[in-house]
């Protein structure tokens, strides 16, 4: 408390030509503080963003007396996490889980919405502000999802795929509601709007196309690539500002003709640094509008809540389910879509702007985002954890039938070599036992890479080793050697501790990413652990040894002609295994 009042006196004392830069850096420092102070127990970082931000605003020590300012900054912030959302629009992307994203995404919007228009409803809430009520129910959060995704290594799992596909139905949605909310609501004004948002969206289809060169010429220099980055982003506000949309349409359309460059992953590496720092003052403003609750506000708020992080994933595993995915990969993608979206933050201050929703609604519903978005932080850290304690009541899932299922290859009588995981590593060892695949099967995750192998007649089978059934059917009990090459180390230590259960005999093969991990791994039984990094440094080390025994420069370039012919036929044939 003395520390707080030392803080508000320092900062009321200032000169008026430092005061904003004291209040900035206070803002970043006590932040850190609590980051730093969270990360120490393993908690995810963004609740400690938001807690700085309740803590330093109007609730507590109101430290901040510029609250406009920070807001300017805030929404510089969410213009950067949109257009780095935009960034995320791949049509490839969509293609690939391009079903279930689209029937998953719309349904469960349709849904979502009704449930929290008709909850409300019967709450005693009417009006305009019905429809803001559904739309923040309806909607999850790219930014929040993403990075967590990111920070997991599982953008590229199936249900980090068929997540992100639903988020781009979703941000599209978005982005017309916001359209439309640039217009008076009428209908002659809400087509002229959309004209305008279909324009825009032609218009940056195109650039998209013809923007290579301009970035190939930028590219020779990391600060000029920087640089025209932000420039086309700012370039797309100011665009959608004359235009007379939101300047979030035009920051969203400026990731979109970036996405599909060629240069699109170095411009999202060189723009994470300034997304991160404003992402840290849009949180800490994120918690500074948190205002006490009027009465009347809290069992809507309640309800929400449980709306959000209850029943929205349930909606979405039981479509996900229904679309012929399993159990796992169902709840997974519902548990990391059970929060409401930035999107609604942005419509939430344009509605309340309008005067469509009073102070006590946009305070419950910015409090229902704090708090959503938080709790989807330790969803997604713990959902291991999650996915084991919900399998047993999660079962009725396993009542709707699915072509899913059937993914499988099997005319064996014994399985004496089992992998689970095909990917990476596994398509490696699969080349080594490609001659032996009598006595091969393989259990993988990745339903494109089951049909594959089913269509070379190798035995397989769709599915997740948890899954009992999937643990019998690979006849791990019989198995002379078992070869693990999934990513995760809980899931490798939790698949070990079940063959052993069943065979105790089996030779135990894991990949492990970690030194320590792999160390951990054999304390817990395995017989050897691939740890890919040192197998290749110790590859390229024996590359290079005999590029120099070569005797001469000639003689080394033929040598390392030969280790590149070898290294491409072999991965041909690699691929030609997978796909």
């Amino acid at each position: 408390m003395l520390m707080f009042n030392f803080i508000q006196n320092f900062v009321t004392t200032a000169p008026p030509h430092l005061v904003t830069l004291i209040e900035i850096g206070l803002i970043i420092i006590i932040a850190s503080f609590f980051a730093f102070l969270i990360r120490m127990f393993r908690q995810p970082l963004i609740p400690a963003y938001i807690f700085t931000g309740i803590l330093i605003g109007p609730l507590f020590f109101n430290l901040i007396g510029d609250a406009h300012l920070i807001g300017s900054l805030s929404e510089i912030g969410v213009a950067f996490l949109i257009f780095t959302a935009g960034l995320e629009i791949k049509f490839r992307k969509l293609k690939e889980v391009g079903k279930v994203a689209t029937v998953t995404g719309v349904l469960q919007m349709i849904l979502l919405f009704g449930l929290g228009f008709f909850v409300a409803k019967l709450l005693g809430f009417s009006g305009i502000a019905l429809a803001y009520i559904g739309i923040v129910v309806a909607f999850s959060s790219t930014m929040i999802v993403l990075t967590l995704l990111a920070e997991k290594k599982e953008i590229n799992s199936l249900h980090g795929r068929i997540v992100i596909g639903i988020l781009l139905i979703q941000d599209i949605a978005a982005i017309i509601v916001l359209a439309v909310l640039s217009s008076d609501l009428s209908f002659n004004s809400i087509l002229i709007v959309l004209a305008k948002a279909l324009a825009f969206a032609v218009f940056a289809f195109v650039l998209s196309k013809l923007i290579n060169p301009v970035f190939k010429n930028a590219a020779k220099s990391s600060e000029m690539l920087l640089l025209v980055s932000v420039s086309l982003l700012f370039l797309f506000i100011f665009g959608s500002f004359v235009s007379g949309l939101s300047l979030i349409i035009g920051a969203f359309f400026a990731g979109v003709t970036l996405a599909n460059s060629d240069y699109k992953t170095e411009i999202q590496w060189k723009i994470t640094p300034l997304r991160e720092f404003f992402a840290i003052i849009f949180f800490v403003a994120l918690g500074m509008q948190l205002m006490v609750i009027p009465k009347e506000f809290l069992i809507l708020l309640l309800v929400l809540l449980v709306l959000v992080v209850a029943v929205k994933p349930l909606v979405i595993m039981f479509i996900v389910r229904l679309m012929g995915y399993k159990k796992r990969t169902s709840f997974l993608t519902g548990n990391s879509l059970a929060q409401t979206s930035e999107f609604s933050l942005v419509i939430l201050a344009i509605g309340f702007g309008l005067g469509h929703i009073n102070q006590g609604l946009f305070s419950s519903l910015v409090l229902l985002t704090i708090l959503t978005m938080s709790l989807t932080t330790y969803f997604i850290s713990y959902e291991k954890k999650l996915t084991n304690w919900f399998d047993w009541p999660l079962n009725f899932l396993n009542k709707v039938h699915s072509r899913k299922e059937e993914l499988e290859y099997d005319d064996n009588e014994e399985n004496r070599i089992i992998i689970f995981g095909c990917h990476r590593a596994g398509s490696l060892l699969l080349k080594d036992f490609e001659k032996q695949k009598e006595n091969l099967f393989v259990v993988d995750y990745n339903p494109e890479i089951i049909r594959s192998l089913i269509e070379k007649k190798i035995p397989c089978i769709y599915g997740d080793f948890m899954n009992a059934e999937i643990f019998k059917k690979a006849g791990v009990s019989g198995a002379e050697i078992v070869i693990s090459t999934i990513p995760d180390y809980e899931d490798n230590i939790l698949l070990l501790k079940k063959i052993r259960r069943v065979n105790k005999n089996a030779l135990i093969v894991i990949v492990a990413n970690r030194i320590r991990e792999a160390i951990s791994l054999y304390k817990a039984g395995a017989d050897y652990v691939i740890i890919p990094q040192i197998e290749g440094g110790k590859k390229a080390f024996e590359m290079v040894r005999k590029f120099k025994k070569g005797g001469g420069v000639s003689e080394g370039s033929k040598i390392m002609k030969d280790f590149k012919r070898e290294q491409i036929k072999y991965l041909n044939s690699i691929h030609h295994i997978l796909y």
